[in-house]
């Protein structure tokens, strides 16, 4: 992916021209990023005008991860590549600096995640066939984000970076 130009049209998506390119680490041909959603974009919008932020991108960082299918019955593993969202370097103040990977998603997806991994998802008793069909959607994306993220958790660790999850509950708060 490596911040391709994205293309669907049910989201706010575009270009970001950031303000202080030096501390972007890579633009592309347009001399700006690209955004998926508008939550990235003020995302983007923070990182760049923010004093403490020394350095920052966006989908650049290559992850291999595994992921389990099941296909016909059968418990199969493949490989996939996860492009965390955002990387950025953050100064601490006395010379230190923190160094993050950050990624932007729907508080929806977060809670699935946080069930799954709890064990508290419940199915409703009487449910249209329209919203078991959308459960099995929220239950495989929430499996997929699982596995995701903590390969990222660990690798985060393995670097001495930290992970964080951004919800739009989080982006309301930011002031840009």
């Amino acid at each position: 992916m490596l911040n391709s130009k994205p293309n669907n049209k049910n989201y706010n998506q575009g270009l970001y021209i950031p303000k202080n390119t030096d501390k972007v680490l890579k633009l592309n041909n347009q001399g700006g990023i690209y955004f998926r959603s508008s939550w990235e974009k003020k995302f983007m919008i923070y990182l760049d005008h923010n004093e403490r932020i020394v350095s920052w991108g966006c989908e650049m960082i290559k992850i291999p991860y595994q992921q389990i299918h099941n296909v016909d019955g059968v418990p199969t593993i493949k490989n996939h590549i996860y492009y965390p969202d955002f990387y950025y370097k953050m100064n601490m103040g006395n010379d230190t600096f923190k160094e993050v990977i950050a990624e932007i998603k729907p508080g929806k997806e977060y809670k699935t995640v946080m069930d799954i991994k709890n064990g508290s998802l419940s199915i409703p008793e009487k449910a249209s066939i329209k919203k078991l069909k959308n459960l099995e959607y929220d239950i495989k994306t929430g499996n997929k984000n699982v596995q995701k993220w903590e390969t990222m958790i660990e690798w985060c660790n393995k670097k001495g970076y930290s992970f964080i999850l951004i919800t739009e509950d989080v982006l309301k708060r930011i002031n840009c």
